[in-house]
């Protein structure tokens, strides 16, 4: 049996090299995750030669079959692999095979080896926040433009891994600061915590990560209404009920603001003549607005477009950045700003907001590092576009409708075993075609929702299963009042909805080594986080 640094007398060194690359692989396991797939592989690589330098391997294997909790974990693997009998394309099977090789992988090693002590697991978690910190600071680097990347969007500087993996790490990385907060003694500790943490949650309103907020938001109430019902002390429950009132209005008041419009004026009002004496055109029917300001109103295109080629190499009939049409992302744009549509207003934009209607931004409000209610504007703007019969193509958030219409036509016809591991991709392809999807070729994307993904590919034999393999553990293990797992759990959970987290390497890797980490690695006395 692998065993750890402090019970390493009279070991071989075979067995000390053992548990040397066991704790090693772990941390660097915990450090990679925010940065490098190479270096999340080559922990995994480490901390499975580690497991077969143990001579008891036989013995290990006997324990491993012995857990319950462990098999049932290691069995959305085997899923997968049951999923190739009847996949049609094996090579894209294999490739999702390989991705998921951490769910078998990391419940086998960590069952099966000696628990970490309390100390040692709270320096991987440490060791885990530093890192998700440093990764933070270099994309806010990044971000502020010091880089030769082009941002298009604030997302865009989350260059490791995908912004949407990077914002749930950053979450888990809050509750565990909040843990640290109120456990360390220190001054030093609990002020470096509190500073870490907001810095995290300002860097998330920076980088639009809904998903991360929305993860913090949501595990954050479900917290407090615990702690209301489950604590004695009055004062405390008084507290969290305040916070939790206080909360829900902030929440509340944001989206009233950031929805807040101006009500259109009367088309007497308008001016009909620009400075030049060409006529504008005033579009009074069509509530589109920026800001409150009305985009199709005052707009003169024959000069916006003679002024916009004297300051451009894009052509005003063209595509920006992002692949919208540049002439309406630069009318949007002189709308947020509540200016006409005319040359006199093209003129007056600086090089900067030239290069960011170049870009595709189309709201200078956007332009700022820090704009709380940025997100929600664009959020709003998406579903009126859609609703107005709008492509929602590269819109993350409606363009999910098209992708969860297509998962559950896959569904309604491979309802019961789904199309097998490797058949997503042509199963997708193909439903897109028969709704018709107004999605261009480049965003008709898998479910984003990793119960549909699930199900498309396995039917609700597998959903069931799926769904048996997340709640078995928790039940199983008493992990609901774990602080650490049932945060992270609840962070895992929540980004399914929303995300095919398992389908990439960061995120499949993210959620098995935690579920793994935290239900087989701390020793059972300690009551870790709880």
């Amino acid at each position: 049996m692998v065993t750890l640094p402090s019970d390493q007398t009279n070991l071989s060194p075979v067995q000390k090299a053992s548990s040397f690359l066991y704790l090693f692989g772990t941390f660097l396991l915990a450090v990679s995750l925010p940065w490098s797939k190479f270096l999340m592989s080559n922990a995994e690589i480490i901390l499975l030669l580690s497991w077969l330098l143990d001579k008891n391997l036989s013995e290990k294997i006997k324990n491993f079959l012995k857990n319950k909790t462990a098999v049932i974990l290691s069995s959305v693997f085997i899923l997968h692999l049951i999923g190739l009998a009847y996949t049609t394309d094996y090579n894209l099977g294999m490739e999702d095979v390989r991705k998921k090789i951490p769910l078998l992988l990391l419940p086998l090693i960590f069952s099966t080896s000696p628990p970490f002590s309390k100390k040692i697991l709270e320096r991987i978690l440490s060791i885990f926040i530093i890192s998700v910190l440093a990764a933070s600071f270099v994309c806010f680097y990044i971000l502020l433009g010091y880089s030769n990347k082009i941002i298009l969007q604030p997302r865009d500087a989350s260059v490791f891994i995908s912004h949407i993996r990077f914002s749930l790490l950053m979450s888990f990385s809050v509750f565990l600061l909040g843990y640290f907060l109120f456990k360390e003694k220190t001054i030093l500790i609990r002020s470096l915590s509190v500073i870490a943490l907001l810095w995290l949650i300002l860097f998330m309103f920076m980088m639009e990560s809904e998903t991360g907020l929305v993860c913090i938001g949501i595990a954050t109430i479900i917290l407090m209404i615990y702690g209301i019902f489950k604590l004695h002390n009055y004062f405390a429950k008084t507290v969290l009920a305040v916070l939790l009132l206080t909360t829900g209005s902030a929440i509340a008041e944001l989206f009233y603001y950031a929805n807040n419009k101006l009500p259109p004026g009367p088309a007497a009002e308008l001016p009909r003549f620009t400075k030049s004496g060409n006529v504008y055109s005033n579009d009074t029917l069509n509530y589109e607005n920026e800001n409150g300001n009305k985009v199709w109103t005052s707009v003169c295109e024959k000069e916006l477009q003679k002024e916009w080629e004297k300051r451009s190499n894009i052509k005003y009939d063209g595509r920006d950045l992002k692949g919208n049409e540049l002439k309406y992302t630069l009318i949007r744009f002189l709308a947020s700003k509540g200016i006409p549509k005319d040359s006199a207003s093209l003129s007056a934009l600086t090089g900067e907001e030239i290069r960011a209607v170049e870009k595709g931004i189309p709201n200078a409000e956007y332009m700022k590092i820090l704009n709380p209610l940025a997100r929600i504007q664009k959020i709003e703007w998406e579903f009126e576009n859609y609703i107005r019969g709008g492509n929602p193509s590269g819109h993350s958030v409606v363009q999910r409708f098209e992708f969860w219409k297509a998962a559950i036509g896959i569904i309604k016809e491979n309802l019961f075993f789904g199309v097998g591991t490797g058949d997503l991709d042509i199963a997708f392809a193909d439903q897109y075609e028969k709704m018709n999807s107004p999605l261009t070729k480049e965003w008709r994307l898998r479910s984003h929702n990793q119960f549909l993904a699930i199900t498309a590919a396995f039917g609700i034999t597998g959903l069931l299963w799926f769904l048996f393999s997340l709640l078995y553990p928790v039940v199983k293990e008493k992990k609901v009042f774990n602080y650490f797992y049932i945060t992270f759990f609840i962070i895992a959970l929540l980004s399914f909805l929303t995300e095919d987290t398992l389908e990439t390497q960061a995120g499949v890797t993210f959620f098995a080594f935690f579920n793994s980490l935290l239900l087989f690695c701390g020793k059972k006395e300690d009551h870790t986080g709880s």
